[in-house]
């Protein structure tokens, strides 16, 4: 002989039939909650094909799917209208977020932009809200600027530099003028 023969390797045994027999959907009824005993007295068995089972035999209820009517579509339509969150549109249908969130992607329905908060500073409140009523976004307004995140994140603690401001001003159509106050 040429050479040698490789080990001989025990092969687990894989049931060809996925069918589970009588006794192994009773063993699932009598220790049901408890995966870990039925994943020890079933080894062959995963814990998916245990809960696919354990919903087949009525073991885990059916989810209560919610079916929304016109008058929650009209109260989600106009709510998104006028700008509310997801959040505040849940409470007010008595939802998820996510249920609310999920509609708005099927109805193909937006939430309306917000007016930017104002900051306190009257420069960069002028410019955020004057790239609110052109319909640019910050990061937009940002970009275009050529910085990164300088209107973004401004806030009231946090001041926009003077030549952030300036470069905002006349990419936006307007211009900066000193004025000063006569006593």
């Amino acid at each position: 002989m040429h050479g040698t023969l490789p080990a001989i390797r025990r092969m687990r045994v894989v049931r060809r039939d996925d069918s589970w027999t009588y006794i192994e959907s009773e063993v699932l009824k009598e220790f049901w909650p408890s995966i870990e005993v039925i994943r020890k007295r079933l080894p062959h068995r995963t814990e998916r094909a245990i809960r696919n089972m354990a919903k087949r035999c009525g073991l885990i209820p059916d989810k209560a799917q919610h079916i929304w009517t016109a008058g929650q579509d009209r109260t989600l339509k106009r709510m998104a209208a006028s700008g509310a969150t997801r959040k505040e549109i849940a409470d007010t249908l008595g939802l998820t977020a996510l249920q609310v969130a999920s509609r708005l992607q099927y109805t193909k329905t937006h939430i309306a932009k917000r007016a930017p908060v104002m900051l306190g500073d009257p420069l960069v409140d002028a410019v955020r809200r004057r790239a609110f009523d052109l319909k640019i976004s910050m990061v937009d307004l940002d970009r275009s600027l050529g910085r990164h995140k300088v209107f973004q994140n401004a806030w009231k603690q946090k001041l926009v530099g003077p030549i952030h401001l300036h470069k905002a001003v006349k990419a936006l159509g307007g211009s900066l003028v000193v004025q000063w106050e006569e006593e």
